[in-house]
């Protein structure tokens, strides 16, 4: 690994330079069971599994309203703060990851949260 490489320490997955994720940027990371989506809501970093719990479709495209983010294909709607189920046809919350900043470096973690 070249010295200009920060690897994530444990369980932390590499998101982009904090000045690289201005607020209402969104990137997809590959987690190890599934796609994790990091969200600028607002200037607070927040991240979800990427895949709506009605269909398993992806989220990352839906549209974005503070920590509320709304499924481009049947428009449920989820917090991106708890994963809660806002609006049909989802009953079930997405999974939801922790974010630590380090040096400027955002990371988010490999496993979701339990409760």
């Amino acid at each position: 690994m070249n010295s200009n490489t920060t690897a994530p320490q444990g369980n932390w997955l590499f998101v982009a330079q904090t000045r690289e994720l201005a607020e209402g940027e969104r990137r997809v990371v590959a987690g190890p069971d599934e796609d994790i989506l990091v969200v600028n809501a607002d200037g607070i970093i927040l991240a979800v599994t990427n895949q709506c719990s009605h269909q398993a479709l992806p989220l990352d495209e839906g549209m974005l309203d503070g920590d509320l983010i709304t499924c481009p294909y049947h428009n449920a709607q989820f917090c991106l703060r708890t994963g809660e189920a806002l609006s049909a046809p989802a009953y079930e919350p997405i999974g939801c990851y922790d974010i630590k900043i380090e040096n400027e470096r955002i990371y988010v973690a490999s496993e979701p949260r339990t409760i």
